[in-house]
Parts: C-alpha cells; structure tokens; sequence
C-alpha cells in the first residue's frame, strides 16, 4: 500500500469550520476519524464536516481528498464497533455529532468479497421473508427422518445464508481455487455456528463443510493444518453419525439408493488415510486406505454399461448416477432413471409455479451442460440435509453466464418488491443447489489417484524402513 500523506495540522483545522460546539443545525455533522498507525502524525484523528444525509460511501470519498495515494474502495469504516454500512446514510445509521470513525484499510478484493457476502445476506433475508409463497415445503430444510425443520424467520436466513456461502466454496473447489474457496467455507462455518445446535445435529451439512475444508488443506499441502485438519475429520465423522447412525442403521429406514453417504464416507476414509501418513501412523492409514478401495469399487461404473444406456437414449450422467444407485445393474438403472425423470417432471410443474404471470421465458440464460449433454429437466433448489447434503450441488454464479434460468420469487400478498430485490432475488436463486445429485456425479478420479499415491508412498516408507 503506497504511503499516504500525513494530514497536516493547518488541514485539520481548515476541515472542521464549526467551533467545538458548532451549530449542526444545517444538518451538517462534525467528525473525527481516527486514522491508521501508519498515516498517523502530530495528529491521530482527522476531523471534518459532512451532512447527516451523505451515505458512507461519501463519507469515504471526502476522506480520499485529504489523503493521498489512498482510494476510498479500500477504506473500511467502523462506528460505535460495528462495520459502517456504505449505502446508507449517516442519519440512518444513527450518527451524532462529534462521532468517532474508525478507518482501516484494506484490499480491493477482500472489499469485493464483502460485498458479495452482504448482498447474499441480503438475498437469504429475502428468502427467509417470503419463503411461504414458495408453495409448501420448497425451502424448508429436512431433517435425517425426511420431516420438516420448521424454522423461523431469522433462522431460516442464517441457514440459508451458510448453505449460498458453502456452495459458492464449492464452486471455487471445483475450479480448484482453493485459497478462494477456504475463504467463503469459514464464512459459512462462521454463519452455521449461530444455528442452533440442534438443528445442526440433525442435518449433515456442516459434517459435509468439515471435510471440504480439510479438503482445500490436502490441495494446498498445508501441512501447518495437520492438527486442525484431525479436529476437522472428528467433527465430521460426528455428525454423520448423528445423521445416518453409528453404523448408519438410520439409511435402512430411507428409500434413497443414490450413496451419497458412501461418497461421503469414501472422501472422509481418504482424507483419514492422508492424515494418518503424515502422522506415521502407517498400519492405520493402510486400514483407512483400504476401506477407501472397497467404497471405489462400490461407486466406480463400468464404461461399458454408461455405453450401454447412453446408445439407448439416455444421457451420459443419467447412466452414470443411475447405474452408481443400482450397483451397475442395467435393467435396474433404467427403471431408477425413469423413476428420477418422473420426479424431475413434477420439480419443473412446481418451479414454473414460482414465475410471476407475464414472466417471459427465460431459457436464454441456458441451463450447465454435463457431459456434453444438458440435463433433462432442472429440479427445483431444494434445502435439504443429511443423506441429500445442500452443500454438494454444483453452483454456476451468474457473473460466468452458465447458471441455469432461476425462477423468479413472487412479492408477498398486498406488497410490491422493489427491483432491486427482485434482482438480489433472482442471483440469490441460482447459487442455491439446481440439482441435489451434483454431488455424486463425481467422476473419484482424485479419491482413486490419492488412495494410489499414497499407498506406493507407503511402500517405499516400509522399504527404506526395513
């Protein structure tokens, strides 16, 4: 950061016109804003005059003027200890006069993360308002028994917002923007720990956040991690258990066949083996590593049998989920393919439910394509848990163009939204999950090459041992 130009006493005083006890009564406010260490001189505080309806964002662009090199885009300001919100005004906000502003400087990209945060809080409020008006059960969140969490409002924001703030750590992971993608998982930890505990205990999501985060740390080779990422693994294999059972005895009791606990487990066994390694403990790594294999080989699909059912009409992911569901059988992949098809047919009559009349058709924002091929047809966002974790679907952020269409949210009765939260609305919509089965459509290259890799690593640890 290039070095800012002390304010010099003669500036002080000319910035502040009133006397100590000036007359505010234009609706001007006298402040001081206490500056950084390292633009600090004979003065610590700068002192100004701005109106009680400038916006923080003013207020930032009037500091600028008086510092040099220092842009407004990387100050942020605190007030009475809390972050200072840079859209509204400063009457809005409660500010008296001769208030007391913190300024700190930060990058312009930690500004940008911020915002976007914000803006998804924003839209999780908005959900969490009007959900009632998406027919039924559409966001609600399930528990391991398939009933409904009945949340209230303002839990169902923070909620909403770890799940948007977990997906979009995905979809960082899946670019393998890793340093990016550890960034918005904390913030989704941060959001999931003022959940209450019970609802937490009842759903597999953070045991899902739990292993993508010690996910990022094997990426990067963080190996100053190693003690977190064992805390990490315990918490994980804690909620699974609360969720599916200790020897997931509740699975029994579920018609759902797709594995998705076996990916979780595959990952978490993995992930298990590393880190026993890296701790010497090699007996118990081959054993984790071992199981690992067996779960491969449960969830691997023969390429001949995807063939099979692709020459047949089906797409290339619809055969490789469904033959993952039915343990390659063929004739029983079909019949579970149809079965998703009829499920994916009723979504779409519920999603075209949630566009307001005269909506157009928006199917020129396009839908990801997989494979070459485009899904059949888009089940609608669903917030579910456990053995459907929300944190495994794929997410496409608007700004890349790729998102599938989202459906538009419909103002409650007797109001009118504002476009603006319609347009919060509308991105919000598409970073939630397009397709709960994104999550097994997993090609476990990685988990297959990390089990090889470690296992000749182990190899060449007992030779050199012996």
């Amino acid at each position: 950061m290039a070095e800012g130009r002390q304010p010099q006493d003669t500036d002080a005083n000319n910035m502040m016109d009133c006397t100590e006890n000036g007359d505010t009564s234009s609706g001007d406010l006298q402040l001081s804003i206490q500056l950084p260490k390292h633009l600090q001189g004979k003065e610590k505080k700068m002192k100004m005059k701005i109106s009680r309806d400038a916006t923080g964002a003013k207020l930032c662009n009037e500091i600028e003027k008086n510092l040099q090199n220092i842009k407004a885009e990387n100050m942020q300001l605190t007030y009475k200890g809390k972050i200072f919100n840079l859209d509204k005004t400063l009457g809005e906000q409660g500010v008296k006069n001769k208030g007391v502003f913190g300024l700190a400087l930060i990058n312009t990209e930690e500004r940008k993360r911020e915002a976007f945060v914000s803006r998804i809080i924003k839209g999780a409020e908005l959900l969490a308002k009007r959900d009632k008006d998406f027919e039924g059960t559409h966001f609600n969140a399930t528990d391991h028994r398939r009933e409904i969490v009945n949340l209230p409002e303002s839990d169902r924001a923070v909620f909403l917002t770890a799940l948007i703030l977990h997906e979009v750590g995905r979809w960082n992971m899946k670019k393998s923007d890793y340093a990016q993608a550890l960034w918005f998982l904390n913030q989704a930890e941060t959001e999931f720990s003022r959940c209450k505990e019970e609802l937490l205990n009842g759903v597999d999501n953070c045991g899902v956040l739990n292993l993508d985060i010690t996910w990022c740390y094997l990426q990067q080779n963080n190996i100053q991690c190693h003690a977190e990422a064992r805390e990490r693994l315990e918490r994980a294999q804690a909620y699974f258990n609360k969720c599916f059972g200790e020897n997931q005895h509740r699975l029994q009791k579920q018609k759902d066949k797709s594995g998705r606990h076996r990916i979780l487990n595959l990952r978490l066994q993995v992930l298990w083996g590393v880190w026993f390694f890296h701790d010497k403990d090699l007996p118990q790594s081959r054993r984790n590593f071992g199981e690992a294999e067996e779960l491969l080989d449960q969830l691997l699909v023969d390429d001949l049998s995807v063939s099979t059912l692709v020459n047949e009409g089906y797409s290339t992911r619809e055969a490789r989920l469904a033959l993952r569901a039915m343990d390659g059988k063929i004739e029983e992949a079909k019949l579970y393919i149809e079965e998703k098809r009829q499920e994916q047919r009723a979504a779409e009559i519920r999603r075209q439910g949630l566009h307001r009349p005269g909506d157009t058709d928006n199917s020129e924002h396009g839908s990801p394509e997989r494979d070459g091929l485009p899904d059949q047809i888009n089940q609608e966002p669903t917030i579910s848990a456990n053995s459907m974790p929300v944190a495994g679907s794929s997410l496409s952020p608007p700004a890349d163009g790729t998102s599938a269409s989202a459906p538009t949210a419909s103002a409650p009765a007797g109001a009118q939204s504002s476009n603006e939260e319609d347009e919060i609305l509308r991105e919000i919509l598409q970073y939630l999950p397009n397709d709960i089965d994104d999550y097994i459509d997993l090609s476990l290259e990685d988990e297959e090459a990390i089990v090889r890799e470690y296992k000749t690593k182990m190899s060449d640890s007992e030779r050199s041992g012996s």
